[in-house]
């Protein structure tokens, strides 16, 4: 069933929902340290890796490196990390440009970090992209496969240059979303069917790497850049990446 906008009706599996952080989750918790650990976040500049590499930073962790596409966002994702940082003497905040659909530039990106920070402990494979919504009916297939390519591109970029550079218990936090697995939402194939293409990817690295700690979470919807540029991208013809 679907409600009038197209989007399918949410039924809730659990007794509270949450629209905004509170304390169980705080990443101020002891228990939530990420003390001693060197986290990157690929489309850490803006929206939901922005959000989780600040989240890293107040948990303490050794050091936070955001990789992207845009410098001028990244330079201001990395001056919110710094300011979040439960010890700014002590946490280390990176950023680096690549195109993570360009597997050389991916990894002289990684290589960069490692250098500068040491083996990375946690890789958040967050950065993906909204491929130009439209119905299936008279999409153009090259544009349909490119949208559905950058997403699964963006996961299995990272984590070749991941697994050159990690820690001897490496985690992969997988940013996917409820789009992979819901009712079909009219318009969104070439997003929905990208998303459900990575959340296999990520069980085959699983299955594959057992050294490597994977999960795949579906942060929901937030008010991003890449939600709000969702007309703009379809009055345009273009795709907008994060």
């Amino acid at each position: 069933m679907a409600d009038a906008s197209g989007m399918p009706n949410i039924i809730s599996f659990t007794k509270a929902w949450h629209s905004a952080p509170y304390d169980f989750i705080s990443p101020t918790r002891p228990e939530l340290s990420a003390a001693g650990k060197n986290v990157l976040v690929t489309g850490g500049g803006t929206g939901i890796g922005n959000a989780i590499a600040v989240a890293f930073a107040k948990a303490g962790a050794k050091s936070v490196s955001i990789l992207g596409r845009r410098e001028d966002a990244l330079k201001a994702g990395a001056a919110n990390i710094s300011a979040a940082a439960a010890s700014p003497s002590t946490t280390t905040v990176l950023y680096e440009s690549a195109d993570l659909q360009d597997l050389a530039q991916t990894k002289a990106a990684f290589h960069s970090i490692a250098t500068q920070v040491g083996k990375i402990d946690i890789l958040v494979a967050n950065a993906g992209g909204l491929p130009t919504p439209g119905p299936i009916a008279g999409y153009d297939g090259a544009n349909f496969v490119r949208g559905v390519t950058e997403g699964v591109l963006s996961l299995f970029n990272a984590f070749q240059a991941f697994r050159e550079h990690a820690g001897p218990d490496p985690v992969l936090l997988h940013t996917s979303s409820c789009m992979a697995n819901i009712t079909p939402t009219p318009a969104m194939g070439a997003y929905s069917v990208s998303k459900a293409a990575a959340l296999k990817l990520a069980d085959f690295i699983a299955a594959e790497n057992e050294e490597v700690r994977v999960v795949s979470v579906q942060p929901g919807w937030v008010a991003t850049g890449l939600n709000g540029y969702q007309k703009e991208a379809t009055d345009t013809g273009e795709s907008r990446t994060y």
